[in-house]
């Protein structure tokens, strides 16, 4: 076996084996094939795995995404003894019983997928990865960016497709335990690939790589910061002095393919990965370090994005295939049972959203509450007295969704044309100070009342029920069109303007509905996360209101009682991403000019990280409310 694997010194070919017959050792030859319509993609990957001790043995995995279908991946892989690998002739590399990997394609099966590609072209492959030694894990591209093509067959039926192809080879004695990884061919003009790693068992002291490769223009590189976070998210920041990049990519866990990969060490490594992710980057820059910050360019690519995620520890939610199986098991059925106090929603036909209602939400604002004042009138400006009362203004019903959302962030245009709509001439004028226009997207984790009947608020302050139920609900908010109000005749005008946007406002699956009717606001704790990360905490008690009040505020804006299927959205707690201290509050109120409050907000969003930006996923529970998640998506 071992003079069939050797390969001399100073003739190796970095395409073919590396393996000398010493132990541990690992090779992996993989390749991605993504389609042009971004909405379907092949992964496969052949392996030799020789341990410390024991039986080694050759694997061919394959994985297949769809988007449109259900469930939208098929993957499995076959086990096979080491002798029937063997080093392949010609442009074949490595064979594995009847399957093969090359240079220019490959082609295999496992249960239920088969595939046929080639590949050819592509951009300039460069050497081993890392040059120097004793690195325990090295790699080479074989090919990058190259035009492909592919017959692939699942459960009998043919698919083809064509695109774009990227292969690897890689060896060693030990696996790279943590890995972020991100390649998509679309992005805008250019192809953007990041990788990081790290020989430790979580991110830190490693490696990182981002390339923005667009021909014949000058590459954007970096040692980009990058980060994984639950729900198939990987981040990558790279930060200079006068230039400011932030790269992401993401994919549903339903749309992932999880691995346990055996290393050498006899430990696994869990894999994560999706080819029909979707990616954002967003570059800014600055003449001087201290000057404020500018968007220069933005991409977004909807699928076409292969996004992977290495660690010691399983990522919640994904179905992972273990190290001894050759097949996933049928995918459970995660739907929690429908619970008998709770209701569909009712049509929905007005949305009344309440401001500045929670105690600490004001402190945090700058503002004071006095639950005595009336409700302040549309043109009170902010800050004014008479505001300290709920404020109340119209949601348009086209942000309302149930369940498990994907909200688009708007992109600069659509941004633009809503000003244009509420100011005439508003959004072109934005578009000469900042030729790209980011939403500055927030959250809001709030309980909404809904009408499951007609409403009679006099009765309420007389201490009747009312048919009232109860959800959680998420107050998306783009702050760049909500910082325009800022000092107009008019300014929640523009709060209504900066939360209208279509999916603004996920909502639970089902409506809690309190047997007997509400009488009162019930005792809720409201917690909002973000990738994971606790934003907001705080108890329906801290609200300033009480229910009368809040329903009072609402059938002023409307002007008539409330009927079934009006919503009123109650407010929200402290801790959303746009918050300031009394300090930089106090600087900012000398800030006159709206457009430079906007291009100081958008200079502030460059750096933050509390904000939201496309990958990140929302969720609000309110305990029996429900919960309310939404994906940001491009």
């Amino acid at each position: 076996m071992d003079s069939i694997w050797y390969v001399g010194e100073m003739a190796r070919d970095l395409d073919r084996p590396m393996w000398q017959g010493k132990r541990p050792w690992f090779e992996i030859w993989f390749a991605c094939v993504l389609d042009a319509d971004r909405r379907r993609a092949l992964w496969i990957r052949q392996t030799l795995f020789v341990p410390k001790q024991g039986d080694g043995r050759a694997s061919i995995w394959g994985a297949w995404f769809d988007a449109g279908a259900t469930p939208p991946t098929r993957a499995a892989k076959r086990r096979e003894s080491l002798e029937v690998m063997k080093l392949g002739d010609g442009d074949a590399l490595i064979r594995v019983d009847d399957s093969w990997f090359g240079r220019s394609g490959a082609a295999g099966h496992v249960a239920g997928l088969a595939w046929n590609a080639s590949w050819t072209g592509g951009t300039e492959v460069g050497g081993e990865l890392p040059a120097w030694l004793p690195a325990p894990t090295h790699a080479r591209s074989i090919v990058h960016d190259a035009d492909a093509s592919a017959t692939v067959t699942i459960d009998g039926s043919e698919v083809g497709l064509r695109g774009r192809a990227l292969a690897m080879h890689l060896w060693g004695r030990r696996r790279v335990p943590t890995l972020h990884w991100i390649w998509t061919p679309w992005l805008g003009d250019g192809s953007l690939e990041v990788t990081a790693i790290s020989l430790r068992d979580r991110f830190a002291l490693g490696l990182s790589s981002l390339t923005l490769d667009e021909p014949p223009k000058k590459k954007l590189t970096g040692s980009p910061a990058t980060a994984a976070h639950p729900h198939g998210l990987v981040t990558a920041t790279v930060a200079g002095a006068r230039r400011l990049v932030h790269a992401r990519a993401w994919a549903e866990p339903r749309e992932m393919v999880g691995w346990a990969y055996r290393d050498t060490d006899d430990r696994d490594l869990m894999v994560a990965q999706s080819d029909i992710g979707s990616a954002h980057l967003e570059v800014f820059s600055r003449r001087a370090p201290g000057a404020p910050w500018r968007p220069t360019d933005e991409r977004r690519s909807a699928g076409g994005v292969a996004v992977e995620i290495h660690q010691r520890e399983p990522l919640p939610e994904v179905e992972y295939l273990a190290w001894d199986a050759t097949e996933r098991r049928v995918p459970r059925d995660d739907t929690p049972p429908v619970r008998a106090d709770t209701v569909d929603w009712p049509d929905v036909h007005a949305i009344v959203a309440l401001g500045l209602t929670y105690r600490d939400h004001a402190r945090e604002a700058g503002r004071a509450i006095d639950p005595a004042a009336p409700p302040p009138r549309v043109t009170d400006p902010i800050g004014s007295a008479r505001s300290a009362g709920p404020i109340a203004f119209a949601k348009h019903v086209r942000t309302f969704v149930p369940g498990d959302a994907r909200v688009r962030v708007p992109h600069s245009q659509e941004l633009a044309d809503a000003l244009d709509a509420l100011e005439p001439g508003l959004g072109g004028d934005l578009s000469q100070r900042l030729s790209i226009i980011p939403a500055v997207m927030d959250y809001e984790g709030e309980l909404a009342l809904v009408a499951l009947d007609a409403i009679d608020d006099e009765r309420l302050a007389a201490g009747v029920a009312q048919p009232f139920g109860l959800a959680a609900v998420n107050d998306l908010t783009a702050r760049i069109c909500q910082v325009l109000g800022e000092g107009t005749p008019r300014p929640y005008d523009f709060w209504a303007c900066a939360k209208s946007f279509a999916r603004f406002m996920p909502a639970a699956p089902r409506v809690w509905a309190p047997a007997g009717g509400v009488q009162a606001i019930p005792e809720l704790v409201i917690e909002t996360r973000v990738n994971g990360e606790v934003r907001q905490r705080a108890s329906t008690r801290e609200l300033a209101y009480e229910l009368p009040a809040l329903v009072r505020a609402a059938r002023a804006l409307l002007g008539r009682p409330l009927a079934r299927g009006d919503v009123i959205s109650t407010g929200t707690p402290a801790g959303v991403g746009l918050r300031m201290g009394p300090i930089k509050r106090r600087i900012a109120s000398f800030v006159k000019d709206r457009f430079r409050k906007a291009e100081l907000l958008v200079s502030s969003y460059a750096t933050s990280s509390s904000l939201l930006r496309p990958g990140d996923v929302v969720e609000v529970d309110a305990g029996l409310a429900g919960r309310a998640r939404a994906r940001l998506v491009v």
